[in-house]
């Protein structure tokens, strides 16, 4: 079995069928194409059907890369343009990257590459739309590792295809390569593969059938040598993944092209300015890195910076609601809530959580495991309370915060796990609320708070609990 690391997820659950060129020594152009079409399925309880809903995307990107200055396997790219139009039932959206955050740092997390924004956090529509299969900074790795003969195969390593394919582990199956031919030192490949795996512990059967082009060097032999970068692709993808606990399943053949040139363009990060009416007043500005993700509360009631781990299921009036879900299990459920504005010279106590919380659980109630209080630098008053209880004859812990601010906004956060995943849980509701910032405190600055009590506030860490 091979495996990514952490996973590169695609937005709506279908760019993560998205191609992207090899990347090389120096500044290239990259151009590619995408069309998908398919439909979206979920279960709908008992022996009745599943919902099946038709989907199409049309994604379209032009961006300049080059290898960044602190060197090793980070690249510098600027998005031009990078955009999917997507209709699901009828229904059209359009998805793009921001214009102050056209210019971003990528990196690998174990074999999964991960954009992030300098100087701010992508949200998930953005860092999803940018996270793609085939990624610049893996493809490469698809070239033999010894020269070969026109007619030649290999097989591509198998953590190289999980990583290609953007998915976390690679069951069964394979991908072969074979030179096809050689002419003026251009070498077209052709390759293709079956291969059963999962992301986020949904089994998923990707089919792949495509071509490249790369340079390839006669040797002594007969044979050739063949070393990036890729200089165009064409690729055909088939997949069908199961519904899992954070997204529909789905069935879709996806078509994409693209084409990769040198270019004397600046890809530097810092050159290209957005102009002043561009850039998003709302977006949480700090020292970005990768693996977090920024929401931003559509009603203005919070605003917030998180572990990728956690994933949207619903948002709406009347709350978010996210499921944490690491390497395939579903860890924990969070629901974030904004409460009645309330008298900021007179905050919940922790008897006036401990109650609501005992009222509000009613027979699940256990005990209460922990209870304290603390207040951040910016004036922020945290009360969490711990419980013990019984859901579905299981043991659980409910972690609730009540969050107000000097303005008297308040928030409330209550994750819900079983007590047997506890370990791998960790501090991931104190990370989260460190995250979270309300009216009265925004736009944030993310990572500078501090709080008085019993802990300092952080944003999330880049931590794996086993």
């Amino acid at each position: 079995m091979h495996g990514r690391g952490t996973r590169a997820a695609g937005w709506g659950v279908v760019l993560t069928l998205v191609a992207l060129v090899a990347h090389g020594g120096e500044a290239a152009r990259h151009r590619l194409t995408l069309d998908v079409e398919g439909e979206l399925f979920a279960p709908v309880g008992g022996d009745a059907p599943p919902l099946r809903q038709p989907i199409t995307v049309a994604a379209r990107y032009d961006f300049l890369q080059a290898p960044a200055a602190a060197g090793g396997d980070a690249v510098v790219r600027r998005y031009l343009d990078a955009a999917a139009d997507v209709r699901v039932d009828g229904v059209e959206r359009r998805i793009s990257l921001g214009d102050d955050a056209r210019v971003l740092s990528v990196g690998l997390r174990g074999t999964t590459p991960s954009p992030w924004l300098a100087d701010g956090f992508l949200s998930r529509d953005e860092l999803d739309l940018v996270q793609t299969s085939f990624d610049p900074l893996l493809v490469d790795a698809m070239a033999p590792a010894e020269p070969v003969e026109v007619g030649g195969s290999w097989t591509v390593p198998g953590d190289t295809v999980a990583g290609l394919l953007a998915i976390d582990t690679m069951e069964s199956g394979d991908l072969r390569a074979t030179l096809a031919e050689v002419t003026l030192g251009r070498a077209t490949v052709t390759f293709t593969g079956i291969v059963d795996g999962a992301i986020d512990g949904v089994p998923t059967h990707v089919t792949v059938e495509g071509s490249l082009t790369m340079p390839g060097a006669s040797t002594a032999t007969a044979a050739y040598r063949l070393a990036g970068p890729v200089e165009s692709l064409a690729v055909t993808l088939h997949e069908r993944r199961e519904a899992g606990h954070v997204a529909p399943g789905f069935d879709v053949e996806a078509r994409l092209a693209l084409a990769r040139s040198p270019t004397d363009e600046s890809v530097a990060a810092g050159e290209e300015q957005p102009a002043a009416a561009a850039v998003d007043k709302s977006r949480r500005r700090g020292a970005g890195r990768q693996g977090l993700v920024w929401h931003h509360d559509a009603a203005g009631r919070f605003d917030l910076v998180h572990d990728e781990r956690w994933r949207t299921v619903e948002d709406g009036a009347d709350g978010l609601v996210m499921r944490m879900v690491d390497r395939g299990t579903l860890v924990a459920q969070c629901s974030i809530t904004a409460l009645p504005r309330t008298d900021a010279r007179t905050p919940p106590t922790i008897a006036d959580v401990e109650r609501d919380l005992e009222r509000s659980l009613a027979g699940q109630f256990g005990r209460i495991e922990h209870a304290s209080e603390a207040t951040r630098s910016d004036g922020v008053r945290i009360v969490r309370v711990a419980v013990a209880g019984r859901a579905d004859d299981l043991p659980f812990r409910w972690i609730h915060h009540v969050l107000t601010d000097a303005a008297g906004h308040r928030l409330a956060v209550t994750c819900m796990l079983e007590t047997s995943l506890d370990a791998r849980f960790g501090a991931a509701d104190r990370e989260l609320v460190d995250g979270l910032g309300l009216p009265g405190d925004q736009p944030a600055t993310a990572g500078a708070a501090g709080v008085e009590g019993d802990r300092e506030a952080r944003l999330p860490t880049d931590s794996r609990t086993p």
